[in-house]
């Protein structure tokens, strides 16, 4: 494959909702494209883009891909990404090396999740977009009425440019608002086309000046002052479609052939070898630069690392230079994809999607460059996985080797971590929702032959006192020979709240001698760890050693340590214990009309708002505090909820008291299950 004008390159992202059509899209116009030679469908599991056996069976994409085809002359790569919530992170991703981005709308669903996610990574890299109102041919819809919906959400700068002739079943086919129509339709379609353009000639002053005098646009001046339009953001396209009667396939095609930016309009920043800031003009004969935004293990060819150019060219059997990791790396071949279908090419150049097989040190997020560059551009940014659970193996052989497949699985995918946690002691896995995590234990299962259960993971309460109180630890042992004989006197006064453990030697008159004193401070340590009436460590208390008594022949630090740990027993009972429980710092953001459920099932789970901040496109941020343990589950309740369209993010902030209703019960189930361990 010849080097390619970059002027001519198009690089669009295929996003929205699960089920809205994206990937049917996608075939439909690599056949009109004539890359294809037959249109396959997500039913049959025979389409270029879901090709993974877990895509095929759920009939659903899971995993970005890449394909390509020639339209007018113009290259077009296309990503295909998944709509499912749990998976938002391939959107993350590729988002911000995209040069435009198609939203598909389900014309019978209307505005879901899926639109609204993909509208926010558009609007945060300042990704010109588009929509494609898909599924016209279905009963009950109407173009229209979609329009004036995503323009009350997405702001008045979203105008229709292709609309439909006829509804439902009775949908015949789709037509520019720039052409002559006579039909049912007619004056509605003038209207539109008066509007539009009204807002394309307001996207250039000379295009104005020409309409006001005039009352009319060329062509190529609607053409002209479309491309800017969409370029600078003013001008949000709205198409209409139907994959099932083979409609507006090809004005999406035209549309991005002549509308679209090309990689030679993108604004690059990026930092040089000091960190400063410094703009980039993408230049085809320029130093090659360039990003990984994918990292993928095949089971035939093993790891392929996808990244897009953005300027100067890299050819195949050459190197290049991560400058993330500083080290020099060759390339072998390059490959353009179509789906699992790869395509060597001498060398690709500005706005090129491609892969390259076996990188050493190459990963997710580097910057790649020309021999000799310092600049680095900045990370891509991953929504945080807020799905947790802990993970145990199956058997010693699994517990063996499920660290090694883990750390495999999150190098595919950087929004899936795993880590000990050392409060609770278990194994947790973290994802963006359930259906990732249960995919990753189904690709840990069939890739590593690595079995292992979940459950809910534990709450790392804590125990702490909220008086002072003093006690008595004496341990005293006879046998043959040496006895054991230690005795000490405890206060155990409250800390500030996560000022932890504190140890003060009080003696005098060394009725504790000095080395038997850190015994005592390492029992009392061990013994708060184990905690005293739930289970759970003990903190922010200040333990003083005031007093004691020892035996010349039978002490040793055993005894004093084993007094240490009877005065905690007595001790933290006597100063009015209580448990803590993490609270966490929680940001909701949902659409207005679920403004009102939210906050009242927060307040049901003993959350704390702390306040709400009105967001574009007619959204709500909730902030509260709630405790960890009402919030284990909330990916799933809130999705119900919100009819999917909510998200949230979630850190600790703070240990606070437990209600005394429910520490009774956490008490009450730490001695059931000592019982039952005793039984």
């Amino acid at each position: 494959m010849p080097p390619f004008d970059a002027n001519l390159v198009r690089n669009v992202g295929i996003m929205g909702h699960s089920g809205t059509g994206k990937t049917t899209l996608i075939e439909h116009m690599l056949h009109k494209a004539g890359k294809t030679k037959r249109i396959g469908t997500v039913a049959e599991g025979n389409t270029v883009g879901d090709y993974y056996d877990e895509e095929r069976e759920r009939k659903q994409t899971l995993h970005l891909k890449l394909m390509h085809c020639e339209w007018k002359g113009s290259r077009i790569h296309f990503v295909d990404t998944p709509g499912y919530a749990d998976f938002v992170g391939e959107t993350a991703a590729v988002a911000p090396v995209l040069d435009a981005i198609v939203i598909v709308v389900d014309a019978a669903a209307g505005i879901q999740t899926g639109t609204d996610n993909a509208l926010n990574y558009a609007l945060k890299h300042k990704v010109p977009h588009a929509f494609f109102v898909n599924k016209l041919d279905r009963d009950h819809t109407d173009f229209h009425a979609i329009v004036r919906d995503l323009r009350a959400s997405y702001g008045k700068q979203c105008i229709p440019l292709i609309v439909p002739v006829g509804q439902g079943a009775g949908l015949q086919r789709v037509i520019s608002v720039l052409e002559e129509y006579d039909g049912d339709d007619e004056q509605i379609i003038h209207d539109v086309r008066e509007q539009v353009t009204d807002v394309v000639a307001e996207a250039h002053e000379e295009l104005l000046e020409q309409y006001l005098e005039t009352g009319k646009l060329s062509h190529e001046q609607f053409t002209r002052g479309l491309q800017e339009g969409i370029e600078e953001e003013t001008i949000i396209p709205i198409l209409a479609g139907s994959t099932e009667k083979d409609a507006g396939m090809r004005r999406l095609l035209d549309l991005i052939h002549e509308a679209f930016p090309t990689p030679l309009d993108r604004h690059i920043l990026a930092e040089d070898a000091q960190g400063e800031p410094i703009e980039v003009t993408p230049d085809p004969e320029g130093p090659f630069l360039g990003q990984v935004f994918r990292s993928v293990v095949d089971p035939f060819v093993g790891q392929i690392t996808l990244f897009r150019v953005l300027s100067g060219r890299l050819s195949s059997d050459s190197e290049f230079f991560n400058v993330t990791r500083q080290s020099k790396e060759r390339t072998g071949k390059i490959f353009m994809l179509n789906g699992k279908e790869q395509e060597q090419v001498e060398s690709v150049g500005p706005g090129d999607l491609a892969a390259m097989h076996k990188l050493k040190h190459t990963r997710f997020g580097d910057t790649i460059g020309a021999v000799g560059t310092e600049l680095q551009l900045p990370p891509i940014e991953m929504p945080e996985s807020m799905v947790k659970l802990a993970i145990i193996p199956k058997s010693r052989a699994d517990e063996d080797k499920i660290g090694e497949a883990l750390n495999r699985l999150a190098e595919e995918d950087p929004t899936f971590t795993h880590y000990r946690d050392e409060e609770t002691a278990e194994h947790v896995i973290r994802g963006m929702g359930d259906l990732q995590l249960e995919l990753v234990l189904a690709r840990m299962a069939s890739k590593f032959n690595v079995v292992a259960d979940t459950r809910t993971p534990k709450v790392a309460f804590k125990e702490t006192i909220r008086s002072q109180a003093e006690a008595h630890g004496k341990h005293k042992k006879q046998t043959g020979g040496h006895g054991q004989f230690g005795d000490v006197h405890i206060r155990f006064i409250p800390n500030e709240r996560g000022a932890g453990y504190e140890f003060v030697d009080s003696i005098v008159g060394g009725v504790v001698p000095k080395q038997y004193i850190p015994a005592v401070d390492k029992g009392l340590q061990e013994a708060l760890v184990r905690g005293v009436f739930a289970g759970y460590p003990v903190v922010d208390v200040k333990c003083e050693l005031f007093f004691g008594s020892f035996h010349d022949v039978d002490s040793s630090e055993m005894a004093f340590k084993m007094a240490a740990a009877l005065a905690v027993r007595e001790g933290i009972r006597n100063a009015q214990p209580a448990l803590l429980e993490p609270i966490m710092h929680i940001e909701v953001v949902v659409p207005e009309e679920f403004m009102g459920d939210v906050t009242g099932d927060l307040n049901s789970r003993r959350g704390r708002i702390l306040g709400v901040e009105a967001l574009p496109n007619g959204r709500q941020q909730i902030q509260a505090h709630v405790p960890e343990v009402e919030v284990l589950r909330y990916s799933t309740e809130l999705r119900s909820m919100s009819q999917g369209r909510g998200a949230y993010t979630l850190r600790f902030d703070h240990y606070d008291f437990v209600p005394d209703q429910v520490a009774q019960q956490l008490v009450q189930l730490h001695e059931s299950e000592r019982a039952e361990a005793a039984s």
